[in-house]
């Protein structure tokens, strides 16, 4: 059984897309961690979606996306 580290990030942390091949990787900043609650059999269950990050583009534009935890990676 693979030993996997878990990692967590907290809102205003400053971290990076994991992927070494991509040119231009912004720094992003933690919003939230978002998840999504639903009543399945009369039972609430709450599914984890992600970690929402915002960034500004080259452009200067603010952006936002959800991510993995899997795909991030804290910025030193």
């Amino acid at each position: 059984m693979l030993d996997n580290e878990k990692i967590f990030f907290n809102a205003g942390q400053i971290v990076r897309v994991k992927h070494e091949g991509l040119d231009n990787v912004p720094n992003m900043m933690v919003v939230e961690k978002v998840s999504r609650s639903m009543i399945k059999n009369g039972e609430k269950d709450t599914v984890f979606l992600g970690i929402k990050t915002r960034w500004f583009d080259k452009n200067g534009v603010l952006q936002e996306a959800i991510f993995s935890t899997k795909d991030l990676m804290h910025v030193n």
